[in-house]
């Protein structure tokens, strides 16, 4: 009912101001094959559309507007989200609407690569950009999902009901700092020279990594180091319509890619060991590892794609977006 009621608030701009800018996007896909299933499912057609309707319009000093996305697969549920800004920034309301507030639910089971969804429960959000300085506060309002409340809206105890970050950026480094309401911190920075680049960062859980990267022939290389004891190395590179990626740590973990864009059509070959499944299966969808993909853009509004991947796994999809 929440929810309703804040949709039904942020469709009143429609009404209230006829100068307003106003969008209408949508997006719908139709795809068939048995693409992140389990073993031996056979091929099916599956469906997805969404809209997204966005309204803004300025008074003097001020901005404000509305966005509604509503998403007719999961059973036309709408998400609202109204805002207001000035020169001192941009506060944001939406039941649930800012995932810088987010936490795994008690009763979500991991899929079997073992990730589990987490579900966004900031509620209010402000922003704001002084110069070189960027703040962001996301906070729980308690409107919908909370820390501890009852399933099957439950965000586990304890977690945070607010987080702040600011960050600097001078051009070549670059500094920030992030705290919530449970006493967790953390901070990181950045510097880069062009053909040379170091980053780090630690929390208050006694976790950090760094690294350290260059540039030469059109080749980027980058070697990481983290408090778990792993050592990372990465090098990417683009030469004309192919562009690739590899990458290696010191627990065992391969990873390769490469791609070749021209014009409308788009090859892609990934391998990845590091994401081997659970329990001996293997992994599913975009976590396999081998995958081919094949795409082709029609028009900046229509795509088709066929991907597919080593445990017997395809797709064939056609997406088709709308602006008005």
């Amino acid at each position: 009912m929440k929810k309703l009621i804040l949709m039904t608030s942020a469709l009143t701009f429609v009404g209230s101001a006829a100068m307003a800018e106003i969008t209408l996007s949508g997006k719908a896909t139709v795809a068939y094959g048995n693409w992140g299933t389990a073993a031996g499912t056979p091929a099916a057609f599956s469906f997805n559309t969404g809209a997204t309707i966005t309204m803004e319009q300025t008074a003097g000093d001020l901005t404000y507007g509305a966005k509604v996305s509503i998403d007719a697969d999961a059973g036309t549920v709408s998400d609202g989200v109204i805002w207001i800004s000035s020169n001192v920034g941009k506060f944001s309301f939406g039941i649930d609407a800012f995932d810088e507030l987010e936490a795994v639910k008690p009763s979500t089971a991991p899929d079997i690569n073992g990730v589990t969804d987490k579900s966004k429960y900031g509620d209010v959000k402000y922003e704001g950009e002084f110069g070189a300085v960027s703040v962001t506060v996301v906070a729980d309002a308690g409107m919908g999902d909370t820390p501890g409340a009852v399933a099957p809206n439950d965000i586990p105890a304890g977690s945070a009901t607010w987080v702040a970050m600011i960050d600097y950026d001078a051009g070549d480094w670059s500094f920030g700092i992030k705290t919530d309401s449970t006493g967790y911190s953390k901070v990181n920075a950045a510097f880069d020279a062009g053909n040379f680049n170091v980053r780090g960062n630690a929390d208050t859980n006694n976790a950090w990594e760094i690294g350290v990267g260059t540039s030469f022939s059109g080749v980027n290389a980058e070697v990481a180091y983290d408090s778990t004891g792993k050592t990372s190395v990465s090098l990417d590179g683009k030469a004309g319509d192919v562009s690739w990626k590899v990458a290696g740590d010191s627990n065992g973990g391969v990873s390769a890619s490469i791609d070749y864009t021209m014009d409308a059509l788009s090859i892609g070959v990934a391998y990845d060991n590091d994401d081997a499944g659970t329990a001996g299966l293997k992994d599913r969808g975009d976590a396999a590892d081998l995958i081919l993909t094949v795409g082709y853009a029609a028009s900046d509004n229509l795509s088709f794609e066929v991907k597919a991947n080593d445990v017997n796994e395809y797709e064939v999809s056609m997406t088709a977006g709308f602006t008005f």
